[in-house]
């Protein structure tokens, strides 16, 4: 929250300069490309452009834009386009592969079961299908926030002794649908938010999927 200093509001770090903005987007978009996504998220929820792209919204949009951003609703997309690591094609657009870590408690019961039947000795690791791959997928009342990735790839990779640990690997670019990498959008839900939120917030990924 910025500051107030003899009348005068000082803006927070993050803003100051675009350079600055720059340099700390393109931290944060290495770290989740590095496939650390939970600390690289840390990050995001301290240091987000809450400006960047609310520039020529009409207010009522701009303060549903700024009521997300404060509920952590996030889309992760514009940091992964400011990644050093990001790779680009060959029409001008840009792509990139990221890791995401699967932990065993935060499966399904069933994607569980399918993975721990999997064999992959003599291999260090194998990818799989899984079907269950998103079965603990939230959704969101926002049915604009809503998206199921394509690929139901898992990695299950040796780590130890009977241990194991699994990597799903996804692919973002220029050409991902602006729902694709939003986070928490099931906390935007009637139980905890309202209808007119719910209305505001498709309206403002309409507004979005238009401007962009």
């Amino acid at each position: 929250m910025a500051k107030r200093s003899k009348g005068k509001v000082i803006r927070p770090t993050l803003f100051q300069n675009p350079q600055k903005t720059k340099e700390i987007m393109t931290r944060i978009g290495d770290a989740l490309a590095d496939g650390v996504l939970d600390a690289g998220m840390k990050a995001v929820m301290q240091a987000q452009p809450k400006d960047w792209s609310a520039q020529r919204m009409p207010k009522y949009l701009k303060l549903t834009h700024e009521r997300l951003n404060r509920m952590g609703v996030l889309d992760l997309k514009p940091y992964f386009a400011m990644s050093s690591k990001r790779r680009f094609k060959e029409d001008g657009g840009w792509y990139l592969v990221v890791p995401i870590r699967r932990k065993a408690r935060d499966m399904s019961r069933r994607m569980y079961e399918q993975l721990r039947a999997i064999d992959i000795s003599p291999d260090q690791k194998r990818t799989v299908i899984s079907d269950y791959l998103y079965d603990r997928r939230r959704q969101s009342d926002a049915s604009m926030l809503n998206y199921t990735p394509k690929s139901k790839n898992i990695t299950k990779i040796a780590v130890g002794k009977n241990r194991h640990e699994y990597i799903a690997y996804r692919t973002v670019s220029d050409k991902s649908p602006l729902s694709s990498w939003i986070i928490n959008r099931g906390k935007v839900n009637v139980d905890d938010t309202s209808k007119t939120f719910i209305r505001n917030v498709n309206r403002l990924m309409r507004w979005k999927m238009k401007n962009s």
